[in-house]
């Protein structure tokens, strides 16, 4: 089967183009949030308790580099380690991340966010239709929570900073 990569998933595409499709979309819609906001405003937190713009986009490059990662070890035959990653690590793995990468500016963080999930849609697309297209599948399960991860973060922003404009 034809993949088809332009325009929004009509109801004739497979589960796996459509998840391609959200999968990159959310990411993009991510990023446009993020260049929306006010560069005052990167190292404020969104709401009480929760992240800043900058402290977001360090969480979400730690995380996309650990999907990456996954993906490799899928396409190489493995199961990927991170589907058995324990709960109880999450918070303190967040933290690091947010710690480590932190300090950078938020436009260095956006462009090295958006290099990385570049870099990782090479391997989505050597992942076979059929593989995605089967549930409980670990690619399937990878790529459907990373987009649910970007648009989390994308309604965060948007909550604080409104919806980004499109540029056409």
């Amino acid at each position: 089967m034809r993949r088809r990569s332009a325009g929004r998933p009509d109801q004739d595409w497979s589960d796996a183009q459509r998840l391609r499709y959200w999968w990159q979309a959310e990411r993009e819609l991510l990023l446009r949030a993020l260049n929306a906001v006010p560069p005052d405003d990167a190292a404020t937190p969104l709401a009480d308790g929760a992240w800043s713009p900058r402290g977001m986009v360090a969480h979400r490059l730690f995380w996309e580099a650990e999907e990456r990662a996954a993906i490799e070890e899928y396409l190489g035959g493995a199961f990927p380690s991170l589907l058995d990653f324990p709960n109880g690590r999450i918070d303190s793995t967040n933290a690091s991340a947010v710690e480590s990468l932190g300090d950078r500016r938020l436009t260095a963080l956006v462009r090295a966010l958006a290099d990385l999930r570049s870099r990782t849609a090479t391997l989505v697309e050597r992942i076979p239709d059929e593989d995605i297209n089967a549930q409980g599948n670990p690619a399937r399960i990878l790529l459907g929570v990373a987009l649910e991860h970007d648009r989390e973060h994308r309604r965060e922003l948007e909550t604080r900073f409104g919806a980004a404009r499109s540029d056409g």
